[in-house]
């Protein structure tokens, strides 16, 4: 069977989800594919190339997943569903997205559009909740932190106890929403 550069992602990206970034060397990676490990570079250039793809790869699945959560809802309901799918993909591929945060620091410009994909759709969600528009950056950090950040600090929970997870995201997104709402809606009316 001959190697193809989609197959060295995927291989790669299971290896990542079984063991974590730190055990995906490209020696284990040939030895995945059954080739030897020169072999590989007829598919990347080098192990951050490689990273990058495996990146790349999973930044597009957790966009189009968050998209296809999204359908049919509009508003806070989509916000919520959205963050939801993001946690998922956590707990689905914790490799990979384990590499997604690598390539954020080691990222090329391709990184940085797949990224502006994600907060476009967050962009679009927001203003579906009716906010100002003149606050629509600072509730998409807001919203990007929490998403990230409890995401990022509840994976240890999220295997052992995922719909508890899911609940307490779904709750603590209630009350960020809530304080948006009140706050943006609160200094929208005083201009």
């Amino acid at each position: 069977m001959k190697t193809t550069k989609e197959a060295v992602i995927q291989a790669a990206s299971d290896i990542a989800d079984e063991k974590g970034l730190n055990n995906l060397s490209l020696k284990v990676l040939a030895e995945k594919l059954n080739i030897r490990t020169p072999s590989l570079y007829n598919h990347i250039d080098c192990l951050d190339d490689l990273l990058r793809a495996v990146a790349h790869n999973g930044m597009r699945q957790m966009n189009e997943q968050m998209k296809q959560a999204a359908i049919g809802k509009s508003g806070t309901v989509a916000i919520k569903a959205v963050s939801v799918e993001y946690l998922n993909y956590m707990i689905e591929h914790s490799g990979v997205y384990e590499i997604i945060q690598w390539a954020t620091w080691h990222g090329t410009e391709e990184t940085a559009s797949i990224f502006d994909d994600y907060l476009s759709l967050l962009i679009t969600l927001i203003k579906s909740c009716d906010f100002s528009s003149t606050y629509t950056n600072e509730i998409l950090n807001m919203l990007t932190g929490i998403i990230h950040g409890y995401t990022t600090l509840q994976l240890r929970y999220a295997f052992s106890n995922p719909d508890k997870v899911r609940s307490d995201l779904c709750n603590a997104l209630d009350s960020l929403l809530s304080g948006i709402q009140l706050k943006y809606t609160q200094q929208a009316d005083e201009l």
